[in-house]
């Protein structure tokens, strides 16, 4: 298998098994955001997704 076609192959698992989130923010905080991520080694994807999935916990405990 080609790697075009490994790719192809996981385009298609990530739009079969997630969806996009699309997020509006202005230049600087976002510029900043990823920033400050990158200095603490981690990224904004990884953040936010982070944030979401401890407030979804947090919320079923109330």
């Amino acid at each position: 298998m080609t790697e075009k076609s490994n790719y192809a192959a996981q385009i298609k698992n990530l739009r079969k098994n997630y969806v996009r989130f699309p997020l509006d923010l202005k230049p600087e905080v976002l510029e900043e955001f990823k920033r400050i991520c990158k200095e603490n080694g981690t990224t904004p994807t990884t953040e936010i997704k982070r944030f979401i999935a401890e407030y979804c916990e947090e919320m079923k405990r109330d």
